[in-house]
């Protein structure tokens, strides 16, 4: 069976995220386990945590849970409490997915705002190494390919691989691909799929890519701009979003949708069906 699923919410207790993927028939699941706009630097209470695996061990339906770090985070700052606090958040987050076997941490690396990139990049690669020899956790973190708005880290490819490649420990950093920021970034999934595929596995390998946001695009190819579509909704198209979803060599990962239709528990069922329709 594949992994096929969305973002759901955790609105009254982390427990409700497997409520909310259980309503809609998701056997895989991403959550922001904390508001995503607000800094989490205090560790999650024990009470919480056990709620949360409980309702996940119990679930007949819900066997993966991804977790999404928190949007504040930039392992790229200069600043030294915001550096700090990005690590410690993501270090909560881990020590989270540890605790409920999740498969690990997403999150964005961060921009080059306030840095040259080089040392931006010097920057990103200790903070991981920071939290993989703080955190009590053996879990491997996912960064995630940015839309290249800005000076943001991960329009490319080869941003993602440096980082991993300057990292101590290797096998803690792998990658969550988001098929509209790939869009975004210039990278034509709709015309010339093998040919991405191949990129990715020469430059990220395809055994280092767990999971993908699966996401249509308001905006064309290239535009740096972050805008998800509904499903075959948008330039992507419903050609281009299901053949990057049945590729052979894709076909293992987990693909979790961050669509328009899910913001309300009304229209998600129907990005639900299409989705798992769409899979072969």
């Amino acid at each position: 069976m594949r992994n096929l699923g969305c973002f759901v919410s955790c609105a009254g207790g982390l427990e409700n995220g497997v409520k909310n993927g259980e309503a809609l028939g998701v056997n895989t699941i991403m959550i922001h386990a904390t508001p995503p706009q607000r800094w989490n630097s205090k560790p999650f209470e024990e009470d919480k945590m056990k709620a949360f695996k409980d309702a996940i061990i119990a679930s007949e339906i819900v066997n993966t849970v991804h977790m999404h770090g928190i949007y504040l985070i930039n392992l790229a700052n200069p600043d030294k409490q915001k550096w700090h606090l990005s690590k410690v958040s993501i270090g909560n987050y881990l020590e989270l997915a540890e605790y409920i076997d999740s498969p690990g941490v997403v999150f964005h690396t961060g921009s080059f705002k306030d840095i040259e990139p080089d040392e931006g990049f010097e920057r990103v690669i200790k903070g991981i190494d920071w939290i993989c020899e703080n955190a009590n956790s053996s879990k491997p973190l996912f960064l995630e390919c940015a839309a290249g708005a800005g000076k943001v880290i991960g329009s490319k490819f080869e941003h993602l691989a440096r980082i991993r490649d300057g990292v101590k420990d290797k096998s803690r950093v792998q990658f969550c691909l988001d098929t509209q920021h790939m869009w975004a970034s210039g990278y034509d999934i709709l015309n010339d799929l093998d040919g991405v595929v191949d990129q990715m596995e020469k430059i990220l390998g395809l055994e280092n890519v767990r999971c993908v946001h699966f996401n249509d695009s308001k905006t064309e190819l290239g535009s740096n701009r972050d805008r998800h579509e509904n499903l075959g909704e948008g330039l992507i198209g419903e050609k281009g979003m299901k053949g990057f979803l049945n590729h052979p060599k894709l076909k293992g990962l987990d693909f979790v949708m961050e669509t328009p239709n899910l913001k309300d528990m009304e229209t998600a069922p129907i990005e639900v069906k299409k989705l798992q329709s769409w899979a072969e």
